[in-house]
């Protein structure tokens, strides 16, 4: 397999934990720094991001990051930030971008440029009680990033390509919605959003008019009213029409500014038989509809049995709708889409043959917790071993 050296440790700087931990991406968990304990200059260029990007370097994205990595697969286009090119030459954003670009190909890892994809979660709170939310029951804490970091911000987004706030609902915050507000639109920097589109009320759209932005994304994780008060409203105030409505909004927003428009949905029991529907009803908004599996988010059996455990007519079933899904996304010009769509096919069948039953997902838990007492040192190689035959792995349920 060709080494593939991932450029997120040089251009992402990401705080995807309102504890203030900060990885390269959401996809890596490993912990690079924290931003209550030092400034976002001493992470960027401390132990933790250069020791990244030499592991980057030598040893390739595959070795170490999980083999469902949208990026791997070919997804995530979104987040390519080529587009530096299209910035003013003597703006900000494109100076550093242009020393990210010559720092990268160097093979620096202590970097004078700064973060060109800044990601922060101000909180985990949210308005919805989603069914596979890791977050739950850490947004009962009510944590949240320090003032300091906040106060940080505005420096870092003047040079950054995208700035992108993250939750729970990221539109949920009053300091994010105020750094909205605040935010000086002269600059060339964009902003990425992902939310689950309930509270988008006029005075948010107010603020989203004047930015500019480079992709909106929403979570719905449904086709139907009825999938969505199961799986995400759950006793909350929150209504389908009204979602529908502010993707009505949204589309006319894209067509003013012209933003990627993702619109995602987590398959599970449940939803199994609405791949196709969510399919239609997401390019009826002219937006990206991206399918993925569900994470079993605590790794419990209970879940596993009730929102993983399918039918033999449920695979087959949906493995008829992703077929008929394709031809839609391709004559969209949806590549993400059809990737998505690809990758699916290929983790259902993985699923299919290994973790399908709850007892046997019940023996691998309780292998993986042994593994995690077992020495680091120890660790390491069963975890190369094991990486390099899951790659071997999906990739073959892909080539099917």
């Amino acid at each position: 397999m060709t080494k593939f050296v991932c450029r997120h440790p040089w251009s992402h700087f990401e705080v995807n934990n309102p504890n203030g931990d900060v990885t390269m991406c959401c996809n890596n968990n490993a912990v690079l720094g924290n931003v209550n304990d030092n400034s976002v200059a001493e992470i960027w260029n401390g132990d933790g991001f250069s020791k990244m990007r030499r592991r980057m370097l030598d040893e390739g994205a595959h070795e170490f990051c999980p083999h469902t990595c949208p990026v791997l697969q070919g997804g995530k286009k979104y987040e390519n930030l080529d587009w530096y090119d299209e910035l003013s030459r003597d703006g900000e954003p494109y100076e550093n971008a242009a020393l990210n670009e010559e720092e990268y190909a160097a093979g620096e890892t202590i970097l004078e440029s700064t973060p060109r994809w800044l990601r922060f979660t101000y909180s985990y709170a949210c308005n919805l009680d989603c069914y596979h939310c890791y977050q739950r029951e850490d947004a009962k804490m009510r944590i949240k990033l320090p003032d300091g970091f906040m106060d940080e911000l505005p420096d870092y987004a003047r040079k950054s390509q995208i700035i992108y706030p993250f939750g729970g609902e990221p539109f949920f915050f009053k300091p994010v919605v105020e750094f909205l507000a605040n935010h000086n639109t002269n600059l060339e920097s964009r902003f990425f959003f992902v939310t689950n589109a309930t509270i988008l009320t006029d005075a948010i759209f107010d603020r989203l008019k004047r930015l500019p932005i480079s992709t909106m994304a929403v979570s719905l994780d449904a086709a139907t009213a009825d999938s969505f008060d199961t799986l995400r409203v759950r006793g909350r105030n929150a209504d389908w029409e009204t979602v529908m409505q502010n993707l009505g909004r949204l589309r006319d927003l894209k067509q003013e500014k012209n933003f990627i428009f993702p619109v995602s949905m987590t398959l599970n029991r449940v939803n199994a038989g609405e791949i196709e529907p969510f399919v239609d009803l997401a390019l009826a908004y002219d937006a990206e509809p991206l399918i993925m599996l569900v994470s079993n988010p605590y790794q419990t059996i209970d879940f596993q049995r009730q929102f993983l455990n399918f039918s033999d007519a449920q695979f087959d079933d949906m493995q008829a709708q992703i077929d008929a899904s394709l031809p839609k996304v391709r004559a969209a010009g949806s590549s993400d889409a059809e990737t998505a769509l690809i990758s699916l096919r290929a983790a259902l069948r993985e699923h299919r043959e290994l973790d399908n039953s709850p007892l046997g997902y019940g023996s691998k838990t309780i292998a993986r917790k042994a593994f995690h007492m077992l020495p680091e040192t120890l660790q390491i190689p069963i975890r190369k071993t094991v990486q390099k035959r899951r790659n071997r792995r999906f990739e073959s349920f892909r080539d099917e």
